[in-house]
């Protein structure tokens, strides 16, 4: 499931994808492609897509693996996806049955099961650090954010992160609290 190895698969696949009705969206972006260029462009956009998609969107890709074509939200609501976009639950689906059994080396299936082992370990890891100081970032994925709680448990882990604002955070009363004063 790596970015370049998806480029590939999904170049690979493309063509006997497209002919179903789901892939219509598809469909007319890759007419008149005597070439291959559109189909290599595709390839690669949907690669970095799903690439994307298993660091920051794990939740949506467990999903259609269960055959379940829904978004969630941020706090695991589910929504059903739109017709236009049913394309992307069926592409990944078809990339697991085209890896087979090493479909669980995505990104998303390795970090679940490092969460899962991290869980079950009840002494410090070997060569752990103590201290584990993470700074100069201006977002995390939440998967990284797991990662890090789950090594808190034998580290401590401190982030340091940019305060974007002038004035001290502890000092701003919200809406709320300036009426209860």
């Amino acid at each position: 499931f790596d970015k370049t190895l998806l480029s590939w698969r999904l170049m690979r696949l493309l063509p006997q994808l497209q002919r179903q009705a789901v892939y219509a969206p598809l469909q007319r972006f890759l007419r008149h492609d005597d070439d291959l260029k559109k189909r290599f462009q595709l390839a690669e956009r949907l690669a970095d897509l799903f690439d994307q998609y298993q660091v920051y969107r794990a939740d949506w890709l467990a999903a259609w693996s269960q055959q379940r074509n829904v978004l969630l939200d941020f706090h695991g609501s589910e929504r059903p996806m739109p017709t236009e976009q049913l394309w992307q639950a069926e592409i990944w689906r078809a990339l697991q049955e085209d890896v087979g059994a090493a479909k669980t080396s995505s990104r998303a299936a390795v970090h679940q099961r490092f969460l899962e082992s991290a869980t079950r370990q009840s002494e410090r890891p070997t060569g752990l650090p103590r201290r584990l100081i993470v700074f100069g970032i201006s977002s995390l994925p939440k998967q990284a954010l797991d990662v890090l709680q789950a090594m808190a448990r034998w580290s401590q882990v401190l982030l340091c992160v940019n305060n974007p604002c002038e004035h001290y955070w502890g000092n701003i009363l919200t809406e709320k609290d300036f009426l209860r004063q």
